[in-house]
Formats: C-alpha cells, sequence, structure tokens
C-alpha cells in the first residue's frame, strides 16, 4: 500500500513537472514573501504540508496535513499561523490519540539582508504544540539562503524556550537544520537536508540528526509541489533507519 502510494506520488509530480511553465526559479527566489501576498505552505525553509509515517510495523499511522498560512504584511515583514502536526486524518487508531487537531502557532519574519547572492531573515515564533494539556514556548532563529549559481544552501537554525510544563519536558532545545537544493532545470529542484537537534542541557548524550532527502517542482509562479522522504535519527544518538516519514511539498500563492 504504502509502495503505491509512492508511486502514484512521484508519477503525479513527474506530470506536474512536465508542464511547469513561468516559475520563478527556488534559487533566485525571496524567502520572504512581497507585500500583501498571501501562502498556504508548510516551511518556508523546505515547504513540508503533509506527513506520512512510514515508520517499520507503522506505515501510514499517522497521516497528518500541517498547513502554514503566511501573509506579507510589508515587503519586509511576514506573519504567519503556523503548525506542527496540524489535523491528524488517520484517527485514534491511526495514531493520532484521541484529538485529530491539537497545535497551532504563530511566526514574524523580518527581513536583516536583501542582496542579489544572500537573504537573511530574523524569524521568531510562538508555537503552542498542545491545547490539551496546555503547553507554549517560544523560538529565535534566522531563516537565510546563500545562492551561487544553480546551487541554494538554506538554513533555519533556532532556540526554543519552554514557558510551562518545564518539569513534564517542555524545556530549551536547539534546531540547526540546513538544506542544499540544485536547480537542476527551470523547474526541478532535487535537495539534501540534515540538521542537529537536541536539548541544551546534555545536547551531547540526546542529539539527533536527521537526515532528508527529496525534489521540489515549481509548477508555476504561484505553485511548488514535491516530496521528501526523512529520516528522524538517522546519525544521531541512538541512530536507526527504522523511523521514518514520507513527506508531501506543497506552496500556493494567492
Amino acid at each position: 500500500m504504502a509502495r503505491r502510494i509512492l508511486a502514484l506520488t512521484l508519477f503525479s509530480l513527474t506530470i506536474f513537472a512536465s508542464i511547469g511553465a513561468g516559475a520563478e526559479e527556488f534559487t533566485r527566489r525571496r524567502l520572504i514573501l512581497p507585500d500583501r501576498a498571501f501562502e498556504i505552505t508548510g516551511e518556508l525553509a523546505r515547504p513540508k504540508i503533509l506527513g506520512m509515517n512510514m515508520s517499520e510495523d507503522r506505515e501510514l499511522e499517522p497521516i497528518y496535513v500541517a498547513p502554514h498560512f503566511y501573509w506579507g504584511a510589508s515587503g519586509d515583514v511576514t506573519l504567519g499561523v503556523t503548525h506542527q502536526r496540524g489535523f491528524c486524518l488517520t484517527g485514534e487508531d491511526g495514531g493520532c490519540g484521541d484529538k485529530v487537531y491539537n497545535d497551532a502557532g504563530f511566526a514574524m519574519l523580518a527581513n536583516l539582508i536583501d542582496g542579489d547572492a544572500v537573504e537573511l531573515d530574523l524569524h521568531v515564533g510562538v508555537p503552542v504544540s498542545s491545547f490539551d494539556p496546555f503547553v507554549i514556548g517560544a523560538k529565535t532563529g534566522v531563516l537565510g539562503k546563500f545562492r551561487a549559481g544553480s546551487l541554494a544552501l538554506v538554513f533555519d537554525p533556532y532556540v526554543y524556550v519552554g514557558f510551562n510544563r518545564r518539569d513534564q519536558g517542555n524545556r530549551e532545545r536547539v534546531v540547526l537544520p540546513i538544506w542544499f537544493y540544485i536547480q537542476a532545470t527551470a523547474v526541478v529542484v532535487p535537495f539534501f537536508g540534515v540538521a542537529f537537534e537536541g536539548p541544551l542541557d546534555g545536547f551531547s548524550d540526546y542529539y539527533t540528526v536527521p537526515v532528508e532527502g527529496g525534489v521540489l517542482f515549481d509548477v508555476t509562479q504561484d505553485i511548488d509541489l514535491g516530496v521528501v522522504m526523512r529520516f528522524h535519527n538517522l546519525l544521531g544518538n541512538d541512530a536507526n533507519s527504522d523511523y521514518r516519514e514520507l513527506g508531501m511539498l506543497a506552496r500556493f500563492r494567492f
């Protein structure tokens, strides 16, 4: 079943790629939105909007949709409503637990540097990782892109600080992700990503190293679609390849 879904997804994306025209190349596109633009997407650094668990013995449990809604408040400031998991589609017996929807967050980007070869934006947010029980914190970091010809290096490091339920694990964490994108053609953009993640207290003992790879298609000027396979701890402490996820990428600009 899972293999059929993957094959169908790749086939559909290939069709989209073959008809894509007039798209702005990803390596040249700003991460921060233009004034008054609106997007439904995933994370701006890598727009995963749907995730399907592909771990051993738990294939397709859960499946979730986590849309991010971004608005260009000005040419230099972008505001957003974000989700970590969003809407779980597979029910209580399919890995959702007893809550279909249980998180949200707010984000802001403010442009710091905008040049032909480099973009750097302040990236802050207030994620509510659970409504019941209520768990809240704040994240502060930078979102950036370095461009060199057909290559783009995108990074989104941040530090998270938990505000409540700290004795139950909602404490400080550091996340250091980076992606390498290749503009293979005008519309086809393969990429590779790696990150270092873990608690500030005892990072060396508990860090994880997720690794992922995929391809993004610039279907039109306002639509991107793609697919990504992510291994949640391929190289960190207690590394294994069993905990993995297939993700769908999407960006729709209005």
